[in-house]
């Protein structure tokens, strides 16, 4: 479905801070995958989610979606195809409108001028329902108030509510405590195989890599040195990942966040 090729990203480029973040990088996504993907701070991870969400144009390569070339489309237009979970609860809603507000924006039913009919509502209802986590009882309620963990769900069902081609989750359970992250990887989890979507998940958690989704993904210095389907990751461990990362780059992984998740 998707087709990544020579992909090139540099920041500051001919400058003595040049930074190559994406190295002549090619991936071929496939409709239904889940792919997590895993690598050092620094790796490309986050650049690469950007690149294909449009947040940022590379200097070389191409993006096609379903055989159509998006390299140069702008972050809006492929708003309608992928949807984007950030790291930050508050990067993905607008924390000073209402939960019901939120999701008219996201289905674009309503709006800021519009109102909401009943059968907007109803669904609204639906959908929280589905998380069990009370909020179909809070769509009055500013986002803003409400918990780290219950802001990444509904930003959840925002990017997933009209059902996108590509979901993108930037390590969207990481700034949660442990209780709310475990909750709203289930519900990725959940939500993912429920509507059969394909998705890219960045994560520092090296067991979770292991355990979710039919491919796994490791990055190093703007490439992919690893990429395992279902059953060859399977059969791994963390351990096997880690001599495996320094098998392909000669060096030991030093990042606490993945050491210790």
């Amino acid at each position: 479905m998707i087709q990544v090729r020579h992909l090139n990203k540099i920041f500051n480029e001919k400058t003595v801070n040049e930074k190559r973040a994406i190295d002549d990088l090619s991936l071929t996504i496939d409709d239904g995958d889940f792919i997590c993907m895993i690598g050092a701070n620094g790796s490309g991870k986050s650049t690469l989610l950007q690149c294909l969400s449009g947040a940022l144009i590379s200097e070389s390569g191409s993006i096609l979606m379903d055989g159509k070339d998006i390299t140069l489309d702008s972050q809006h237009r492929r708003a309608d195809q992928i949807g984007h979970l950030f790291q930050d609860p508050l990067a993905g809603t607008a924390p000073h409108m209402s939960v019901e507000e939120n999701l008219s924006l996201a289905a674009k039913t309503g709006g800021w001028f519009s109102l909401i009919s009943d059968h907007d509502r109803e669904l609204f209802r639906e959908k929280l329902a589905s998380l069990d986590m009370g909020l179909e009882d809070k769509l009055d309620v500013n986002v803003g108030t409400l918990s780290g963990g219950m802001r990444q769900a509904l930003a959840l069902v925002m990017n997933t509510i009209r059902r996108p081609k590509l979901l993108l989750l930037d390590e969207h359970t990481a700034a949660l405590d442990p209780q709310s992250a475990a909750k709203v990887l289930e519900l990725t989890k959940k939500t993912v195989d429920e509507n059969q979507l394909t998705c890219i998940m960045v994560t520092h958690d090296m067991q979770t890599a292991l355990e979710l989704g039919n491919r796994l993904i490791m990055m190093h210095e703007g490439r992919i040195i690893l990429d395992l389907n279902k059953e060859e990751k399977e059969k791994l461990s963390v351990e096997d990942l880690i001599m495996m990362f320094r098998s392909k780059t000669k060096e030991d992984l030093f990042n606490d966040r993945m050491l210790l998740s």
